[in-house]
């Protein structure tokens, strides 16, 4: 039998939902000798995407949150490294348009 964590009913093996209350039932992992319990997708990171600004969770199939309307992408911070490759590319942006002046002018 499998006891619910929230309503406390006796269930039985193998179901994953409560039949009272409808709650996630732990599932059995492991060896016999070693029983571990652990929830099924109740964890936060496997529910939704948690709003940056505001912190409501959210489906993984938004794109704004549905709160406060901000952005759920999760932006990468630039690497010193991506930073240098930026500054190369605008300097050398800059130096084909002053060459492309200059031969245009002769």
């Amino acid at each position: 039998m499998a006891t619910c964590p929230k309503c406390h009913a006796d269930n039985e093996e193998g179901l994953t939902r409560c039949r009272t209350c409808n709650a996630i039932l732990p599932v059995k992992i492991g060896s016999k000798s070693e029983n571990r319990y652990e929830r099924v997708r109740r964890q936060s990171e496997l529910v939704g995407i948690k709003c940056p600004t505001c912190g409501t969770m959210n489906p993984y199939t938004q794109f704004r949150c549905r709160q406060c309307g901000g952005s759920l992408s999760q932006r990468k911070e630039a690497t010193g490294l991506s930073k240098v490759w930026v500054a190369l590319a605008l300097g050398l942006a800059v130096v084909i348009v002053v060459v492309a002046f200059v031969l245009r002018r002769a």
